[in-house]
C-alpha cells in the first residue's frame, strides 16, 4: 500500500530586502518538504498575507517601514499564534530587538549574513532550513506564553535588580524511584530523588525557547547560591552578551557572558560566549573557564551543551548537576550519559511545557534524567538539590 505523500511545510516570508526575499525563497525552495508560500515587504503587508494563506511557519525580518516585526509579531500572537522565526542583525540593537521578539513569542532566531561570502549563507542555508521543520510541529500556544509571570512569589524586584529570598524554597517533591530513572515530580509532596554528593556546580543546557525559560528559571535562585552556574544557550555569535546583560536585570545572582581564563565564583552564572565553546580547567585548586574553539567532540553547536557537561564530569565528576531544558535535536545527552557515570545529578524539563521537547527528549529516553519536571518548578528543584548539601 503506498502512503500520501505529506503536504510540504507551507512558509510567508516577510522582509523588506528584495535581495533576502530572493535569497530566502532559493535557500527554502530547494527542499523538497517546504514551500514558499508567498512574500510580503512589511509587516502589515506580512499580517494580511498570513491571514490569506495561513501558513505553518513565518520568518520575519525585524527592521522594516510601515509595520516593523516586533508590531507584526505582536498582532501575529495575538490573533492568529503562528510559529515566527526572526532573521536579524548581528548588531547591538539588533540583538535587543531579538530578545524583544522572543519574550514576545518568536520561535527562532536566524542570524542574517554578515556580509562574508560563501560561509555566512551556509550557516543560514543549514539554520533556516532545520528551524523550519521544527517550527513546523510545534504547538503556537505554546509560543504565547507569557514568561514574564514566571517568576517565584518569593522573588521581589528592588530596583532594576531581582532580589530573592535566601532561604530554601517551598517544598518540592518527586515520586520516589532509582538514580537514573526519570521521576515525576508533584510540585507537592517533599522528598523524591536528590543527588548522593553535594553538588558543586550547576550546568543548564536548552537551545530553542531557551531565552524565556531561562528568565523563568534563574531569577528563583537565590543571592546565598553557593556554587557557579555555567549556561550553554544555542545562538548565533553577537547575542548571548545581551542576553547576560537581561537576565542580569532579573536575577539576584550575577549572570554575564563568560571570559576565557576567569575563576569560577559561587552564585555568579556565566553564559557561554555564541561560536564558542565553555569547558573548564582545574588549576591550583580552582575551576576556571575554558572559552574556544576547542572540543573533544565533532558537534554542529557553538556552544555545545554536550562538550560543557563531558568537561565538567572530567574536571568535577560527582558533584555536578546537568540541566536540559526546551530545545531540538540532541545537544546535552552525550554528555549527561558522563555526568551519570561518574554519579553526578541530572533534571529535564517536561515536555508539557517545552516549545521543542527534543533536547530533553533524547536526555530521557536514554534513562539519565533523575527528574523530570515543569519549566514553573525547575528554579525550585535546582534549589532543593544544591542546598541539601549532599
Amino acid at each position: 500500500m503506498n502512503l500520501a505523500p505529506k503536504n510540504p511545510i507551507g512558509v510567508l516570508i516577510v522582509d523588506d530586502s528584495p535581495f533576502m526575499r530572493l535569497t530566502l525563497q532559493k535557500i527554502l525552495s530547494q527542499d523538497p518538504d517546504i514551500k514558499v508560500l508567498d512574500v510580503a515587504r512589511d509587516g502589515r503587508e506580512g499580517i494580511h498575507k498570513l491571514r490569506i494563506h495561513r501558513p505553518q511557519v513565518v520568518t520575519m525580518d525585524v527592521e522594516m517601514p510601515v509595520m516593523d516585526g516586533l508590531q507584526a509579531l505582536e498582532e501575529i500572537m495575538r490573533w492568529q499564534p503562528t510559529p515566527v522565526i526572526i532573521l536579524s542583525a548581528v548588531t547591538t540593537e539588533g540583538a535587543q530587538a531579538t530578545l524583544k521578539a522572543l519574550d514576545l513569542g518568536a520561535f527562532d532566531v536566524v542570524a542574517k549574513p554578515s556580509g562574508r561570502p560563501g560561509a555566512d549563507l551556509q550557516v543560514l542555508s543549514r539554520d533556516l532550513v532545520e528551524k523550519v521543520k521544527a517550527a513546523a510541529g510545534v504547538n503556537p500556544e505554546r509560543l504565547s506564553r507569557n514568561t514574564s509571570g514566571a517568576l517565584s512569589t518569593s522573588v521581589q524586584t528592588s530596583g532594576t535588580k531581582v532580589v530573592a529570598s535566601s532561604g530554601a524554597p517551598s517544598a518540592v517533591g518527586s515520586s520516589v524511584g532509582s538514580v537514573g530513572q526519570a521521576s515525576r515530580i508533584s510540585g507537592t509532596n517533599k522528598g523524591g530523588l536528590t543527588p548522593k554528593h553535594a553538588v558543586e556546580i550547576v550546568a543548564i543546557g536548552t537551545s530553542t525557547g531557551g531565552p524565556s525559560a531561562l528568565q523563568a528559571v534563574l531569577p528563583i535562585l537565590p543571592n546565598n547560591f553557593p556554587v557557579p552556574v555555567l549556561v550553554a544557550q544555542h545562538m548565533p555569535p553577537g547575542f548571548t552578551g545581551p542576553l547576560a546583560q537581561r537576565l542580569n536585570g532579573i536575577c539576584p545572582l550575577n549572570v554575564r557572558e563568560g571570559i576565557h581564563g576567569e575563576v569560577l565564583k559561587a552564585g555568579t552564572v556565566y553564559v557561554a560566549p555564541a561560536g564558542k565553546q565553555l569547558q573548564v580547567q582545574r588549576k591550583a585548586g580552582q575551576l576556571a573557564l575554558q572559552i574556544g574553539d576547542e572540543a573533544p567532540i565533532t558537534t554542529l553547536y557553538h556552544p555545545s551543551v554536550d562538550v560543557m557537561f563531558l568537561s565538567l564530569a572530567k574536571e568535577i565528576g560527582k558533584g555536578v548537576l546537568g540541566v536540559v531544558m526546551t530545545g531540538m535535536g540532541n545537544d546535552g545527552t552525550r554528555g549527561m550519559k558522563e555526568i551519570k557515570r561518574v554519579e553526578g545529578f541530572g533534571i529535564t524539563e517536561a515536555e508539557e511545557t517545552c516549545v521543542v521537547y527534543g533536547m530533553p527528549r533524547s536526555v530521557v529516553e536514554a534513562g539519565l534524567a533523575d527528574r523530570v519536571v515543569p519549566l514553573g518548578e525547575i528554579g525550585s528543584s535546582i534549589v532543593e538539590c544544591v542546598m541539601r548539601r549532599g
